[in-house]
Formats: structure tokens, sequence, C-alpha cells
């Protein structure tokens, strides 16, 4: 059964996809989503041989968000659906299998089909191809994260990053009983904490969900979490009550 994964920022356009793929019967849907973030999440949490990327989102566009996931240790095959013909080159250049034009053709569809056939059979070969391009062209990650505090530049590690939140276009950092300021936004935080278990949990809170210390239910069936080191509960959002119960395997 071949998994794969739908991201677009347009309901309609997941839903013809949706339809179009149910036509097959060796492919199953493990998720379709409008922010390109939750996406990633599953991705990093869950096996998926192929994802169909539109380009123009608002959050992160497609071309971006193929490029991290190309960073994960398999990546799946990449099939961009988009309204436009301009960013095929680019798409190419990320390693993409195939760049369809919505609207979508039947006909033209069952050929994007049969090359993600043709890729998967070759798959051990295009893994090791795509290894090696990761490893020849990525710069080693560094663990530790500049941070700001009374004029002065500080090295932190992420993993001992309990949350990040903005609050008046500033950025601030926590770590136990310190507090720091960095210079990025928190979406520009979010990618680069990503794989070390960070959650945008509301669009003011970035959590370490290691740090998590208690859930609280809260109002209209959502919950807010303490972290440990800090005594504030801070609140998961209705829109991504759903995806943080997904991740901490919460009924």
């Amino acid at each position: 059964m071949i998994q794969v994964l739908l991201v677009d920022d347009e309901r309609p356009a997941l839903e013809e996809l949706s339809y179009l793929l149910k036509s097959y019967e060796d492919i199953r849907i493990l998720g379709t989503y409008t922010d390109p973030m939750v996406a990633l999440t599953k991705l990093h949490k869950t096996k998926v041989d192929v994802v169909f990327l539109d380009i123009s989102m608002p959050e992160m566009d497609g071309l971006r968000l193929a490029r991290e996931i190309m960073k994960l240790p398999h990546p799946p095959l990449i099939v961009f659906a988009t309204a436009f013909d301009e960013h095929a080159l680019q798409a190419f250049d990320i390693h993409a299998i195939d760049y369809i034009l919505k609207p979508l053709s039947e006909v033209r569809f069952d050929r994007t089909i049969q090359r993600i056939h043709d890729q998967l059979d070759n798959r051990s070969h295009q893994a090791l191809s795509i290894k090696e391009l990761i490893s020849s062209t990525l710069q080693p990650r560094y663990d530790k994260l500049p941070v700001w505090k009374n004029d002065r530049i500080y090295l932190i590690s992420k993993s001992d990053i309990l949350f990040c939140t903005t609050n008046d276009n500033e950025t601030r950092i926590f770590v136990k009983n310190e507090e720091y300021m960095v210079l990025e936004t928190l979406s520009e935080l979010e990618l680069q904490l990503h794989e070390k278990n960070f959650f945008r949990c509301h669009r003011s809170f970035l959590i370490n969900l290691d740090a998590i210390e208690e859930i609280i239910p809260w109002f209209n069936t959502t919950y807010a979490v303490k972290l440990l080191n800090y005594e504030e509960h801070i609140p998961i959002s209705r829109r991504n009550t759903k995806t943080f119960k997904g991740l901490i395997n919460m009924k």
C-alpha cells in the first residue's frame, strides 16, 4: 500500500486530489493538510511514501516545505500539484518526481501515478541517491541557539528550551528560570526546532513537548499545559488541539 499525504491551503483542491487518488486501490491517504507546518510535524512522526504539494501557500510555500521534507532521514517522493507553471525548474531542482498543473486531468494524473510506481520500485537505489545528495549539500547541524539578554549574546542548547513566545513583535525564549530575546520570528524558530520535538500549540506559543508536566482541560474542549519549572499555563488553540492530542498519543 502506498501511503500519501496531501498539502494545499485550499480545501477544494485537497478534495479534488483525494477524489482522484481514491480510485487507485493501492493508495492510502494518511492525511490532508491546509497548514504546511502541521503536515511537517506529521512527516516527522509517520512513514510516508509520497507527498502531494501545492506551491502557493501563505505561511510557507511548497518549495520551502519540500526543502524541509528533503532533510528527513528517509524523505518521501514529492509531487507538486499547482496552478502555476513558472516554478517547474525549481521543483525539479528539489528532486520532485512530477509537476502537474491544475485543473487536474485524469489522463495526466494516471501518468503521475505510474511514475510514482516506477520510482517506488527502484526505491532502494533512489534512497541512496537522496541520502548522498543531502550529505553533500547540507551543512552540519549546530545544536546551540544564539540568544540575547542585557546586550550580551549567549548560546543555549535547543533541547533546554521550554517554550518560545511572541508579543508586540518581539520573540522571547524561556529556559528554566531565564528569559532571552531572539531576532528570529516564531515561524523561523518553528523550523529550526522542529526536529527537537517542538510544537506550535498556538499562534503565539511554540512549546517543547518533552517539557510538558501537566495537561489541564480548558474551556470549549481545549487544553492548556504546564511546563517544567514554569508556573503559568500555556494554551493549546482549538485549531491545534486534535494535532496535539495525536502527537502525545492522547485519546
